[in-house]
């Protein structure tokens, strides 16, 4: 279904896809076949958007599942990244 997980938009370098820009020249990275994170401004804010995307007349368009984290938020996300603090997490909830 397409609600389930996908494998993913992965490059011979196992890396999700470079920087692309989408029709308003923002940056975004797909990550996998219908998820994508754009880094946009709104209101003069830097905000990191992670949503899922669908296909309509062969666009992707946004969906309403996702998030956009202000520049604080994400640094503050990237640093428990960083420090690996979310992967202790994550490997402890695999055991």
């Amino acid at each position: 279904s397409e609600d389930e997980e996908d494998d993913g938009a992965e490059g011979e370098n196992g890396k999700a896809d470079k920087v692309q820009r989408n029709e308003d020249g923002e940056a975004y990275f797909d990550f996998s076949k219908n998820k994508r994170c754009t880094v946009r401004k709104w209101r003069d804010m830097v905000l990191v958007d992670i949503r899922e995307f669908y296909e309509k007349n062969g666009e992707k368009k946004p969906g309403k599942k996702g998030i956009s984290l202000t520049l604080d938020q994400y640094k503050s996300l990237r640093e428990i990244i960083m420090d690996g603090s979310l992967d202790e997490q994550i490997k402890a909830l695999e055991k």
